[in-house]
């Protein structure tokens, strides 16, 4: 079966990584913004494959990639593609998953109805933000079929590399999924902190069961965004006595500027994720696993 590869605005390299996994070469839509700000998409004479892969992550600016990716896919359709798989690496409006106040929108359920709406068939994501939702659960919201790759082989092989056989550390409960594989595939031991509240202002951050003193640490985890609390991890880690810490996540959204060097000011070593988004730090490439993803589901 022939799969054409488009790649939107956000990540053409890894379309490109993509591609190449697939022996086949991408294929470049012109992307364009009126003044006003409109998007402009144009195939010229270009003629799909009746199954296309469309790459586009939703970072930096997620409204833009989303009506981006709603314009691209309905005109991959009108121009006779059957069947869109859209590889969405950091597929966004995840976290907005559940209604904390009344009358709030549950987004991630009208984000999924739209694209399904435009016609995407198939979505493959990586480290989706299962926490409160499950697969089954989001695919009830629409017709698409959702499929998830995990990078955390990836990243702990990356990260283990320069950590002799390190403590694992999960920043709370949602990440223990993470931890126990990047443990098990590093043949060490994990655990997941818990926070007491000491007043109102003060919080203890500290492991579970098991002693960070004299030890390395990975803290793992699928999002750093503001790394507030991986910041109070670190400290916390330090003041135990723990060694070498290096921060492993899939999608570096790092939405705060004093993000990073608040890491560092904290005690981290080293930084690492994956070209899910476009960062200095995305240096572990999913092009591979994405590719093989899709070989599975055509």
């Amino acid at each position: 079966m022939t799969i054409d590869i488009i790649s939107g605005s956000t990540v053409p390299g890894l379309a490109a990584g993509i591609a190449r996994h697939m022996g086949v070469v991408a294929h470049y839509p012109s992307i364009t913004k009126f003044p006003d700000g409109e998007i402009r998409i144009i195939e010229g004479d270009y003629t799909p494959s009746e199954t296309v892969a469309y790459v586009q992550t939703m970072h930096p600016h997620p409204n833009d990639t989303l009506v981006e990716m709603q314009i691209t896919v309905d005109l991959l359709k009108e121009l006779g593609a059957k069947r869109v798989i859209a590889v969405v690496p950091y597929l966004g409006y995840m976290r907005q998953d559940a209604r904390h106040v009344q009358g709030e929108a549950i987004s991630v359920r009208t984000v999924l109805k739209t694209l399904d709406f435009v016609g995407v068939n198939d979505i493959v994501g990586v480290d989706l933000h299962l926490h409160r939702l499950g697969q089954a659960e989001l695919e009830s919201f629409c017709k698409i079929r959702i499929h998830e790759v995990s990078a955390m082989d990836l990243l702990a092989a990356k990260a283990g590399k320069k950590l002799s056989k390190p403590l694992v550390i999960g920043p709370d409960a949602e990440s223990e999924r993470w931890a126990a594989r990047a443990a098990e595939l590093l043949g060490t031991d994990y655990d997941v902190l818990e926070k007491t509240r000491i007043s109102a202002k003060e919080i203890r951050i500290k492991p579970r069961k098991l002693d960070a003193n004299g030890r390395d640490v990975l803290i793992i985890d699928d999002i750093v965004s503001t790394g507030g609390t991986i910041m109070e991890v670190i400290r916390s880690l330090k003041a135990q006595g723990a060694g070498r810490i290096t921060v492993a996540c899939t999608h570096a959204v790092l939405s705060d500027i004093d993000t990073l060097t608040g890491l560092f000011r904290a005690g981290m070593g080293e930084f690492i994720a994956t070209n899910t988004i476009n960062n200095e730090f995305g240096i572990v490439d999913v092009s591979s696993i994405i590719a093989d993803k899709i070989k599975e589901i055509t």
